[in-house]
């Protein structure tokens, strides 16, 4: 590889006009500066494309989506336009540390099987917090997403796909997003996933990643029922993956079209059956608190008169 390869930065933006601004100025402000700026907008309705467009970087390239995509068409187009020998992510909700590119084109350097390279990072916002240690080495990497779901080193923290720097290679090999994962969570993490089966991948440990938790996301979306797809797509990313491994099966091929279909199904209640224990078990430790049973003692009298009605 050269000394000082092209870096490819991919930044998706949908309706960030608050924060699009901080993520790409730490990217113009990075300490390496050989770098092509893919800007892709996937159809905002708020000021994020003016906001993008006030930015005056040779470096920068813009693309404007007319209706949104649910960032992997979006993202996948970018790809396919990218020139860089390297190919990096930027989120436009979080920012990096000046020195996140150069630090990670370094662990590239003179490893011609290292595909794949991720950074330490922190959480920002009403509770900032870092995590003590993630996967770092190869072998960690490769027990993570090659065992979504099943892990051994389960004292890590999870990998941020956001940090990701790849290869062309691994790019050309792997073709980016599954169009399957669009309006999921997990398409970064199958993409991840396909990409150790074939590189070997690597970490810098140096928080050089910051991620903004935030309402709104699509990740936080999974959580609140508006996202049917997204409440069952760790079950189903796991199942997608074992089969894949285990069984040699790739469940994705449209040759697979009816049996995806079962495996779709056997995630979702897996999923279910997982939220009503949920439900069950903070039922029982409420029905079990003191303040609920004096509650309930300071109820019964008046339950009791309303019997007699």
């Amino acid at each position: 590889m050269k000394s000082t390869p092209l870096v490819s930065v991919i930044i998706p933006c949908y309706n960030v006009s608050d924060y699009v601004e901080k993520a790409v100025s730490s990217i113009l402000s990075q300490t390496y500066t050989n770098l092509e700026i893919l800007i892709v907008d996937d159809a905002s309705t708020d000021d994020t494309l003016l906001k993008v467009k006030s930015f005056k970087d040779k470096r920068i390239k813009i693309l404007e989506f007319q209706d949104n995509t649910k960032k992997i068409e979006a993202v996948n187009a970018a790809l396919k336009l990218s020139t860089g020998d390297l190919i990096s992510f930027q989120d436009a909700d979080d920012w990096s540390e000046p020195e996140r590119i150069a630090k990670q084109v370094s662990r590239f350097a003179g490893v011609e099987d290292l595909g794949i390279c991720f950074t330490k990072y922190r959480y920002t916002g009403a509770k900032p917090s870092e995590p003590a240690s993630i996967s770092v080495t190869d072998e960690e990497l490769k027990d993570e997403f090659l065992k979504f779901g099943n892990r051994s080193f389960t004292h890590l923290a999870p990998t941020m796909c956001a940090t990701m720097m790849i290869t062309k290679a691994a790019l050309n090999d792997t073709c980016g997003y599954h169009p399957y994962f669009t309006g999921r969570v997990a398409e970064d993490i199958h993409w991840v996933y396909r990409i150790l089966k074939r590189y070997k991948g690597s970490a810098v440990e140096e928080t050089l990643y910051n991620i903004r938790v935030r309402e709104g996301s699509l990740t936080s979306l999974q959580f609140t029922g508006k996202n049917v797809k997204a409440a069952y797509s760790w079950q189903l990313l796991s199942k997608v993956i074992y089969y894949d491994i285990q069984k040699g099966i790739d469940v994705l091929d449209p040759i697979q079209f009816d049996f995806m279909k079962r495996v779709e199904l056997e995630a979702c209640e897996e999923a279910l059956t997982k939220s009503i224990l949920q439900i069950n078990k903070l039922k029982l430790s409420y029905e079990s608190s003191t303040r609920y049973k004096i509650g309930k003692l300071l109820l019964s009298p008046f339950l009791y008169l309303k019997s007699l009605r």
